[in-house]
């Protein structure tokens, strides 16, 4: 599958449920903005619904043990669905015959190269990623196969010292170029929790290319972020060629490149959550003026019925994900409640569980019709139409919200 397919994910899981209409009470919730104080769930209340989600998705194992029907983006999912499965609390044992049976087709998957990833989709980076981080949290991963990982990893980074994306990690295609902070980020993730120190060479080029992209002069050497704000937010990518990001249509790209020709990028909330969880894997504290800055950027855009920064047409796509890095997020600052910067106190256990049950959609498991929940984004966009893909993203999320409870 080429990159241009994986943008739009016009898999067959995704015709397969391309006719399945989320309810009007669903949509409405998934665009709820922050409005009254939200209660603080009850631990029983997380809990229900982490069963009925996993509930839900491990009733959907293929025969070959993948987590998602057809045969795009197996190895990504799979990988992702057995953190997310394994993931506590509430998390399924590593020796459950669902997860022992993922595993092994994932094992099935590992390349010459050490990546894991089909040959005719490519997406390296997500691949080898994922399979890394299910293998570390099930503990059933070799020292020589981790290595070989690592190493497929670092083999994909950006070396051109004359790139300005120099450092980052891309998809994983065969023709680089299209290193960002989502695609570096996960690899940052990977790499460290298999044990990379933060001061790995590798690493530190990973650090220098994500301060490439913080819309911060004092840390960012590129023009149009002294030209810019300065606000603290992230940009989808530090080439001014890629304005816009990989979401943008035909007219947001001619937009972005007008904006990118006065020398300016947009910060966006997705990336800003996802730069701000890279800095602190790589060992910045909350305290560092680069995470600082991106936190008042964040406190400065704290909402949950779009993706801040994003176009008015299109900020609700890829608005599952931009809920599920920003859970990562807040657990890895150790943040509950905070001050949005008009002054408004927040708590971000109860927003976002607030949105996350609003627009969960009642699906059978066994005999009940509403023994499982799913997830569904009416912007179909990154497959965040597959409720496969849009469930394991939520399901994460609320064990983030439940270990930060």
């Amino acid at each position: 599958m080429s990159f241009a397919t994986f943008r739009t994910l016009a898999s067959s899981a995704q015709a397969a449920f391309a006719r399945l209409a989320l309810p009007a009470a669903a949509l409405l919730a998934l665009a709820m903005p922050v409005g009254a104080a939200e209660p603080l769930p009850t631990a029983g209340e997380v809990d229900a619904l982490i069963a009925k989600a996993q509930g839900w998705l491990l009733e959907q194992q293929q025969a070959s043990g993948s987590f998602i029907p057809g045969k795009e983006f197996v190895v990504g999912l799979t990988g992702l669905a057995v953190a997310a499965l394994v993931q506590t609390p509430g998390g399924v044992a590593a020796d459950d015959p669902h997860i022992v049976k993922a595993l092994a087709l994932l094992k099935t998957y590992r390349q010459k190269d050490g990546g894991f990833y089909d040959r005719a989709e490519g997406l390296g980076d997500y691949g080898t990623s994922l399979t890394m981080l299910a293998l570390l949290a099930t503990h059933s991963e070799d020292a020589a196969t981790i290595t070989a990982a690592q190493n497929y990893l670092f083999g994909i980074q950006n070396h051109d010292p004359k790139d300005t994306a120099v450092g980052g990690l891309g998809y994983g295609d065969d023709k680089p170029g299209d290193e960002n902070v989502e695609t570096t980020v996960i690899g940052v993730q990977a790499l460290r929790a298999s044990g990379v120190p933060a001061s790995d060479p590798h690493l530190l080029a990973a650090l220098k290319f994500l301060e490439r992209c913080q819309n911060l002069s004092a840390v960012n050497d590129q023009p149009w972020a002294k030209n810019g704000s300065s606000d603290g937010g992230a940009a989808y990518s530090p080439k001014e060629s890629h304005a816009g990001g990989s979401w943008a249509s035909d007219a947001d790209k001619k937009a972005g490149a007008e904006q990118a020709a006065k020398g300016v990028l947009n910060s966006y909330g997705s990336m800003t959550y996802a730069l701000i969880s890279a800095y602190l894997s790589l060992d910045l504290k909350p305290e560092d003026p680069r995470v600082a800055a991106a936190c008042g950027w964040v406190k400065g855009h704290y909402r949950f019925d779009g993706n801040p920064g994003m176009s008015k047409a299109l900020e609700r796509q890829g608005l599952i994900y931009y809920h599920g890095i920003m859970s990562r997020t807040f657990g890895l600052l150790g943040t509950k409640g905070f001050q949005t910067s008009d002054g408004k106190d927040v708590d971000w256990r109860a927003d976002l569980f607030a949105v996350i049950k609003a627009s969960a959609i009642p699906a059978k498991v066994g005999g009940d019709a509403a023994g499982g929940m799913i997830w569904m984004n009416s912007e179909k966009r990154w497959g965040e139409g597959v409720p496969h893909i849009a469930t394991t993203y939520m399901l994460q999320a609320l064990k983030r919200i439940r270990a930060a409870l």
